[in-house]
């Protein structure tokens, strides 16, 4: 369930904008797309009076006339057209997972620690922005789960883990999974207390690591040269295993010539954040050698596609008009129109599509 959403403007943002138009169709669709049988919204109407009487309500202060509340009309009979087909199926091809905890990010955002420029928010919206970018659906999981059913396990940033998190992505890997981690991952332990060696010596044995000499984070607008690449927020200093076939080495600087980027059979360590051009093509690369296909081929920038169930969902996430190739005969269940090969989809246009006999 799309648990609560707002309709419009929220009251905790120093300057509050409405959705533009048919954004919050869009994004409750999305919602739909990936997984939610339910959107719910906070709250019903605006009050007119105390903290949160400019906080959006889906009747909005214009009324039952109101765009919002027209809006939000048409998103609950659209709801009801694709409810048949689509309550209780689950997202198909969503063979990537995104490794999230909240302890973890609670105790990498502590005062003393090395860096305040890495923000784990931002590093794991970075890397899920990068997947997105190469149009592969991906779910959040957390690092005690079972993850035997992905061909993928993305950790963009997990500085605490415990010992059960750990051992479970060992096992991952040992198993044919294909492990991909960003910097600063398995520094602490469950009690955020510095694991020996600066990083779990398992995590070490894992990604071919013989020393973590130190860690090198970098200045606001610093940028690490990489071969084939920037990194950004961080770089470090580290020695491989003789074991580590593939190695990426930083180029200039205090870590001229050492590894920045590590490979070990399927598990991969990452030292800086490349730069966005960078990170997305990178990640595109290790999740085709895992197996793991977009749903469509060439879409336009902007267009997002996630087949649920039987139904392929076309989100467009841009203002300008596009057309998406998808091959063969389609119908739209949101206007019941009959597609061939191609659907044009307007500023924040959304198509849900069944196969046409």
């Amino acid at each position: 369930m799309d648990m609560e959403q707002g309709a419009g403007p929220v009251n905790w943002r120093g300057v509050n904008h409405p959705k533009p138009r048919g954004l919050n169709r869009l994004w409750s669709l999305q919602a739909v797309a990936r997984g939610a049988d339910a959107v719910c919204y906070f709250q019903w109407r605006q009050s007119r009076q105390g903290a949160e009487k400019f906080h959006s309500g889906m009747v909005s202060h214009a009324g039952e006339r109101g765009r919002t509340f027209q809006e939000v009309k048409r998103i609950g009979a659209e709801l009801a057209l694709l409810s048949g087909k689509v309550a209780d199926t689950r997202v198909v091809g969503a063979d990537v997972a995104v490794l999230m905890d909240w302890n973890a990010w609670w105790a990498s955002q502590q005062d003393g620690r090395l860096s305040h420029e890495v923000d784990h928010q931002a590093v794991v919206s970075a890397w899920h922005r990068a997947l997105w970018e190469a149009n592969i659906t991906a779910s959040f999981a957390h690092p005690e789960h079972d993850l035997s059913a992905y061909r993928l396990v993305v950790v963009p940033q997990l500085y605490l883990l415990t010992d059960t998190a750990i051992d479970n992505l060992v096992g991952y890997v040992r198993g044919g999974g294909t492990l991909v981690s960003g910097f600063l991952t398995g520094v602490a332990d469950q009690d955020d207390r510095v694991r020996p060696g600066g990083m779990d010596e398992r995590l070490r044995e894992l990604f071919g690591i013989r020393t973590l000499h130190e860690w090198w984070p970098l200045d606001a607008g610093e940028k690490v040269d990489v071969e084939g690449f920037r990194g950004t927020l961080w770089s470090e200093e580290i020695e491989a295993a003789d074991d580590t076939y593939a190695v990426v080495p930083y180029k200039g600087g205090e870590l001229d010539g050492l590894p920045a980027v590590l490979r070990k059979g399927r598990a991969w360590y990452l030292s800086a954040l490349p730069e966005p051009e960078a990170l997305w093509p990178l990640l595109a690369g290790i999740a085709e050698d895992a197996g793991v296909r977009p749903p469509l081929d060439h879409l336009p920038a902007g267009v997002e596609v996630v087949r649920r169930g039987e139904l392929l969902f076309l989100l467009h996430h841009g203002r300008d008009t596009v057309t998406v190739p998808v091959p063969g005969r389609h119908r739209d269940l949101l206007t019941g129109e009959n597609v061939v090969d191609a659907v044009e989809l307007g500023r924040y246009g959304v198509a849900v599509l069944e196969t046409a006999p």
